[in-house]
């Protein structure tokens, strides 16, 4: 990617490092390390002996609080940092790369989807307590699973489709 002349893999690699910087920005600021209570600056009044830990008067309440938007933004930026290394990595590709790399990084999104859905489908059809009878629900998973193991094969070909055209390029 180095020697790509194209404009557009330029303002991706800007706009890749202004996300990074503003990831490394943020987790800097989240970043928390808790003060470590140790014996010399115990206070002594709140613990009391035969207790397992430090009485504070009350029991521990839920976190009700909603997420700290640092956090949310950070996600985001996973998100969008994610998106532009995909689209970096595209940009000085051959049309035929790119287009085989798009259909890559859409079939293994789509394999990740599969595999989340058919581990909860396997955790409902197993929580059963009759699931041995249960011919059609099996039938779906048994489906399911074909359909994960076809998406890989063509994630594996795709990959080598990728790799022997670049390795071709290489060559050239």
């Amino acid at each position: 990617m180095a020697e790509c002349d194209n404009p557009a893999a330029e303002r991706l690699k800007t706009d890749l490092l202004v996300a990074q910087e503003e990831q490394y920005q943020i987790r800097r600021e989240l970043w928390y390390q808790p003060k470590v209570i140790s014996g010399s600056n115990l206070d002594l009044k709140n613990f009391k002996p035969g207790y397992s830990g430090l009485h504070v008067g009350a029991p521990p309440l839920l976190e009700t609080q909603p997420p700290i938007s640092a956090r949310l933004k950070e996600v985001d930026l996973e998100e969008k940092i994610a998106s532009l290394k995909r689209a970096l990595r595209i940009a000085c590709d051959a049309p035929e790369d790119a287009e085989t790399q798009i259909r890559l990084d859409s079939a293994e999104q789509e394999l990740d989807v599969l595999q989340r859905q058919l581990v909860l489908d396997q955790d409902t059809y197993y929580s059963k307590p009759n699931y041995a009878g249960d011919a059609a629900g099996k039938a779906r998973l048994d489906a399911k699973l074909q359909q994960t193991q076809n998406l890989k094969s063509e994630i594996e070909r795709l990959k080598g489709k990728l790799a022997a055209s670049r390795a071709n390029q290489f060559l050239k």
